[in-house]
């Protein structure tokens, strides 16, 4: 997908990611609180999950592409990897460690 990208394209989806990771980590930060990891933590997670979504779907071959679909991967990767880190986080609280 970056592949066919034109420098302005990308830099034009590099902001838009920054911009909405942003307001996504604002919003959980103030969801999870505690479990959280602040603004900026649950952003850089949010982004970083972004990116193995699409990769994750790339990587296993799924039957259609479409910039839908990459969205969907990308949603879906961003908010199952925070919820992992944040699971993680609250287990290990709860056990002392």
């Amino acid at each position: 997908m970056l592949a066919y990208m034109d420098t302005n394209t990308f830099l034009m989806l590099l902001l838009i990611v920054g911009v909405a990771g942003f307001f996504g980590g604002l919003a959980m930060d103030g969801v999870l609180e505690e479990d959280g990891f602040g603004v900026i933590g649950n952003m850089l997670i949010l982004i970083a999950g972004a990116v193995i979504g699409i990769q994750f779907g790339g990587a296993i071959r799924l039957p259609f592409e479409s910039t839908i679909a990459d969205a969907v991967r990308a949603i879906s990767g961003a908010f199952i990897c925070l919820t992992l880190l944040a699971l993680t986080k609250n287990v290990l609280r709860r056990f002392g460690l």
